[in-house]
C-alpha cells in the first residue's frame, strides 16, 4: 500500500493519502481541505531513526550520558603530568 504526499494548487494545503494499490495511486485525490481537484503529488521527506542511521531518543539520552560520563574522566597524559609533579616537589622536599 503506497504511501503519497500531495499539495492543493487551489489553497497550499499539504495532505497525504494511503493507496489500496500502486495502480489505483494513478488518480488525483480531492483536496480534504477545500474539495479542490488541482493536487499535485510531492516529495516527502524522510526522517530515519534508529539502527538505520540515526539514533531514537532513548539512544539518544543514553549516547549523552555516556558522553557526559566519558567526560568526567581525567586524560591519562593529566594524571601523568600530575604524579611527575607531585613526585618532584617530594624529591625537592627532602
Amino acid at each position: 500500500m503506497p504511501i503519497y504526499e500531495y499539495i492543493c494548487l487551489d489553497c497550499d494545503h499539504r495532505f497525504d493519502r494511503l493507496w489500496p494499490t500502486v495502480a489505483s495511486a494513478q488518480e488525483q485525490p480531492a483536496c480534504p481541505d477545500c474539495a479542490g481537484s488541482a493536487t499535485k503529488r510531492t516529495i516527502s521527506q524522510v526522517s530515519v531513526l534508529g539502527g538505520l542511521g540515526g539514533l531514537t531518543p532513548q539512544e539518544e539520552s543514553a549516547s549523552s550520558a555516556e558522553s557526559a560520563k566519558a567526560a568526567s574522566y581525567t586524560p591519562k597524559e593529566q594524571i601523568d603530568t600530575f604524579q611527575a609533579n607531585r613526585q618532584r616537589k617530594r624529591e625537592q622536599g627532602r
